[in-house]
C-alpha cells in the first residue's frame, strides 16, 4: 500500500472520480481539494538527495528502535518515509548518474534503472507495505499457515480475516481522494476550455497529493490491523513479514506522457468508465 512510480498513473485515475457512491456509508472522510499552492517536491541534486536519504534513515532507526511498528504507529515518520520515496523516483526520472547510493542499499543496473535490497535495508519497505500481502487471499492463506507456526491461534487468524474483510484501502484512498480528483478535473477542463496549457509540474502536484493521501490510509489500515492483536501475536506478525527478502528495481518515469494521458482522458471523458472499474473492485 504504498506509492510505487507505476502505480502513480493508476492513483491519479482513481482519484479523477467525479461521481462516486460507496456501498459502505462515508464517515469522517478527510478529503481535500486540489491545492495549486501545495507543490510536488522537485528532483533534488546528489548531495540533497543523500542528505534527505539519511535523515529519514535516522528517522526511521529512532521510531523503529523497539519495534518495526513504529513506523506504522508514527505518523510524521510514515510521512518522511513517503517523501523520501518520492524525491528517490524524481532523481531516477532525471536520468542522471545518481553515484553512489550502495550505502542505502540502492544499486544501478547501468539501465537507468535501480535495484534496492529490502531484505539488508528494512528502511524502504517498512512494516506497513509488508502488510499488504495479507490482502492477497492467496498470499493471506499461505501467511495463515506460516503464523500458525509460529505461534498464532484460530482465533488471531480469524480476527485477521475479519478487519480484511471490513476495511479495504484502496476504498479509504478512493473516499478520501474524491474531493481532490473532482476539483483537479475541474481545474484541466477550465483550462482547456481556455486553450490554456497544462504545465506537467501541475499533474505531478496531484498526483504528490494524491500518492501521499494513499500512503497515509495504508498508514492508518495497517495500524487498525495491528490494534485488532494481542501485543504477542503483533510482535509475531511484524517478525514474520520483517524477515522477507526481496528487491525492489525502480525505473524512470515518462511523467510528461503520464500527464498528457490523463489530460486526455479528462477531456474525452474515458477516466469516467475506468473509475467505475476501479469503484467496483475497491467494493469487492
Amino acid at each position: 500500500m504504498t506509492p510505487q512510480p507505476k502505480a502513480f498513473l493508476r492513483c491519479a485515475l482513481i482519484a479523477l472520480l467525479t461521481v462516486l457512491q460507496l456501498a459502505a456509508p462515508i464517515a469522517a472522510v478527510q478529503a481535500a481539494k486540489f491545492d495549486e499552492k501545495v507543490k510536488a517536491p522537485e528532483a533534488p541534486t546528489n548531495d540533497e538527495l543523500k542528505a534527505r536519504i539519511r535523515d529519514y534513515f535516522d528517522t526511521y532507526a529512532r521510531v523503529a528502535a523497539k519495534s518495526a511498528a513504529g513506523m506504522v504507529r508514527d505518523k510524521a515518520a510514515h510521512a518522511k518515509w513517503f517523501n523520501t520515496i518520492w524525491l528517490l523516483q524524481r532523481a531516477i526520472d532525471t536520468k542522471r548518474d545518481l553515484g553512489d547510493l550502495s550505502e542505502f542499499g540502492i544499486t544501478g543496473m547501468g539501465d537507468g534503472s535501480y535495484r534496492t535490497d529490502l531484505k539488508s535495508f528494512p528502511q524502504w519497505s517498512p512494516l506497513d507495505e509488508r502488510l499488504g500481502r495479507l490482502l492477497v487471499p492467496s498470499l493471506f492463506a499461505l501467511s495463515a499457515s506460516d503464523l500458525r507456526e509460529r505461534g498464532f491461534r484460530d482465533e488471531d487468524i480469524d480476527d485477521l480475516r475479519t478487519y480484511i474483510e471490513r476495511n479495504k484501502p484502496r476504498r479509504a484512498m478512493l473516499e478520501d481522494n474524491l474531493m481532490l480528483g473532482e476539483s483537479y478535473a475541474a481545474k484541466v477542463k477550465l483550462q482547456l476550455a481556455k486553450k490554456q496549457k497544462i504545465p506537467t509540474s501541475q499533474y505531478l502536484s496531484f498526483i504528490y497529493q494524491s500518492s501521499r493521501s494513499h500512503a497515509e490510509a495504508d498508514r492508518a489500515w495497517a495500524e487498525g490491523l495491528l490494534n485488532t492483536l494481542d501485543k504477542q501475536r503483533q510482535r509475531i506478525l511484524e517478525s514474520y513479514l520483517m524477515d522477507q527478502s526481496g528487491t525492489r528495481t525502480t525505473s524512470p518515469d515518462d511523467i510528461d506522457s503520464l500527464a498528457k494521458a490523463v489530460v486526455e482522458m479528462i477531456a474525452s471523458g474515458e477516466y469516467q468508465q475506468l473509475m467505475e472499474r476501479e469503484k467496483m473492485e475497491a467494493q469487492q
